[in-house]
């Protein structure tokens, strides 16, 4: 399965040229940019030293975590939120660095990948909270960042106690389970780009060029 995730990737890049996204597009872009990053990095990962897989599997991790902020900082309003996100990373930044030059761990960076798990769903929630109050026009489902929101919860909630407790799994139980993180990464995947072709097909719902819709978010 470790192929078919990897090139599964490539659906980004693919899905941004099928539906003829602009660079101006900054959602399709990153989300391409992504799949194009992500894919070179599973395509080399096996080629590195073993003594170094550790830090490639740590930026790995910070990387995934960057990406995924910054689609939700783009469209959560609220300033004092975008605060707190800009310190839990700063935070979440230190810890990896700490974990990694100091702790030895057999496969996974697995408490920082915990950690990166918890931080998104609450700028998912929050997104969600967000979007609930001050949008009543436009269905939840018609919007891209849900689809985005949906794919990213399917592959951190499906794979959460995998990867907490893969660096205390035989090789069988690791054989045996990973095949369902990888599917419910490939689900993900797919998620992104039907979201780009929901930004492509609703317009009009691009919170980013309607600020309209949030008013006054700063003074509650």
């Amino acid at each position: 399965m470790y192929l078919p995730v990897t090139y599964s990737y490539l659906i980004l890049p693919l899905a941004f040229l099928l539906f003829r996204s602009k660079l101006k597009d900054r959602i399709p872009v990153t989300l391409a940019l992504y799949g194009l990053v992500f894919f070179g990095y599973l395509m080399v990962y096996y080629e590195t030293p073993k003594d170094l897989r550790k830090y490639i599997q740590a930026f790995y991790t910070l990387l995934e975590y960057s990406f995924f902020t910054y689609i939700f900082w783009l469209h959560i309003q609220k300033k004092v939120f975008k605060i707190l996100i800009l310190i839990a990373s700063v935070l979440f930044i230190i810890f990896q660095i700490f974990f990694v030059t100091t702790t030895t761990f057999k496969r996974l960076d697995s408490i920082p990948i915990g950690i990166e798990t918890i931080l998104l769903f609450i700028y998912i929630f929050y997104f969600f909270y967000e979007f609930s109050k001050y949008i009543k026009d436009i269905y939840i489902y018609n919007h891209y960042t849900f689809w985005i929101a949906v794919g990213i919860m399917i592959y951190l909630g499906g794979s959460f106690f995998f990867y907490i407790l893969i660096n205390n799994l035989t090789p069988d139980e690791i054989n045996r389970f990973g095949n369902m993180t990888f599917v419910a990464e490939i689900i993900k995947n797919l998620l992104f780009a039907f979201s780009i072709y929901m930004y492509k097909k609703h317009p009009v719902n691009h919170i980013l060029n309607h600020p309209k819709n949030f008013p006054n978010l700063d003074m509650i």
